[in-house]
């Protein structure tokens, strides 16, 4: 009978090596495409405020501030996809209109965003939504349903620090249409993961102290 042999220690070595390779750049391509999604978010949000105040140079108020009080009349902070119905859309607001088109519908009709279906307009790389809204008088944002390692990333690049309770940026779990419910929550409290879903609203006009 032929004596059968099995691996060597030196060579089970070179396999677990190559192994620990292998998931070492799978891990590495997954930290590339998290990153790279964030920097589009990131980049994302920055223009769609750019966009406010270009709108705001023009015309001296926000889109979606209809009755130019300096407040964006719509103000809800838990809206989804759904909510978009194309109504109004490429016009100007000439009153009070709480509709959550009614900032994109602006921003169309002066050309600083194309014309394009409303839900499309909203989707962000993470495959929820973001629009304008206020809370409680201040301009914002809304940002849902994104991972936690994005949230914190925004957060630390437009706050230069990381607390979900202060400053621009802000935590939006929960919270409907009250600033009471807005940074009440920490970060390490409601990211169990990484991959956590959550919401945020950025005050892009000023921010409660």
């Amino acid at each position: 009978m032929k004596n059968i042999k099995g691996f060597s220690l030196v060579e089970l070595a070179i396999v677990l090596v190559i192994i620990g390779i292998i998931i070492g750049a799978v891990l590495k391509g997954q930290d590339l495409i998290q990153n790279a999604k964030t920097k589009r978010l990131l980049n994302d949000i920055k223009g769609l405020v750019a966009y406010q105040y270009t709108f705001f140079d023009r015309y001296s108020r926000f889109a979606g501030d209809g009755d130019k009080d300096g407040k964006i009349d719509y103000e809800f902070l838990n809206s989804t996809a759904s909510s978009f119905d194309n109504i109004p859309q490429n016009q100007f607001l000439n009153s009070y209109t709480p509709d959550i088109d009614a900032p994109f519908s602006d921003l169309e009709a002066s050309r600083l965003l194309s014309y394009t279906d409303h839900k499309e307009l909203a989707k962000h790389i993470f495959n929820d939504i973001y629009y304008f809204s206020q809370v409680d008088g201040f301009n914002v944002l809304v940002v849902r349903n994104i991972p936690c390692y994005a949230a914190i990333s925004i957060d630390k690049d437009i706050d230069k620090t990381i607390d979900s309770r202060r400053g621009y940026i802000r935590e939006s779990v929960g919270a409907v249409d009250s600033l009471g419910a807005v940074g009440d929550q920490d970060w390490n409290d409601i990211c169990p993961t990484p991959e956590t879903l959550v919401s945020l609203v950025y005050f892009f006009d000023s921010s409660p102290n």
